[in-house]
């Protein structure tokens, strides 16, 4: 699960790619909506921990990465509910139903989503599009210009973060997957 491409990066230079690169995607009006509106240290700081888990030279148990992913995800999109509601998200759960015209059950032509691990779903929940993830590679490679950041360390750090779409979008599989934590995504329950 850690990275093959070996990129060297000292811890400061990475908190600071990471503390740019997040400013520049809570600001852009095509990303911002996805993040919750908390401090950008709180925020940022579980993700260097991922990042720093993901291209160190030293392996790290699967467990252990789900653990900083569920960590950095929870911070970047869970979202508190400060205001109790009547309303709750499976009072809606049948519209999901009635709009695939799936009235009688599970269908398995329908593509299922896979969390990467429990916090996972605040993002899912948010439903993004590819082009999303796009705009963060666009935004990364604004960092790193920014920064001055050498061409022989910033495109394996942009490869590296552009092969992980498809398991940010749920197309993926579980980082970390046991009885104890389902890998199916369910927009309610």
């Amino acid at each position: 699960m850690n990275s093959p491409l070996k990129i060297s990066l000292d811890d400061q230079l990475l908190a600071q790619i990471v503390d740019v690169w997040y400013a520049k995607m809570r600001d852009d009006y095509r990303a911002n909506r996805y993040f919750y509106d908390r401090p950008l240290a709180e925020q940022t700081a579980p993700l260097k921990q991922l990042l720093r888990a993901l291209l160190a030279n030293e392996a790290v148990a699967p467990q252990k990465l789900s653990e900083l992913a569920d960590a950095a995800l929870a911070a970047a999109f869970a979202r508190g509910n400060a205001k109790p509601s009547l309303v709750n998200n499976r009072d809606f759960a049948f519209l999901g139903t009635l709009m695939n015209g799936n009235i009688v059950g599970d269908d398995s032509e329908i593509p299922r989503l896979t969390l990467l691990c429990p916090a996972h779903s605040h993002f899912l929940r948010l439903n993004p599009i590819d082009d999303v993830y796009d705009v963060a590679l666009e935004l990364l490679r604004a960092t790193l210009a920014q920064l001055n950041i050498a061409a022989e360390t910033a495109t394996p750090l942009v490869n590296f973060v552009a092969a992980g779409k498809d398991s940010m979008m749920g197309r993926g599989q579980p980082i970390f997957d046991d009885e104890e934590h389902t890998s199916r995504f369910s927009t309610h329950g």
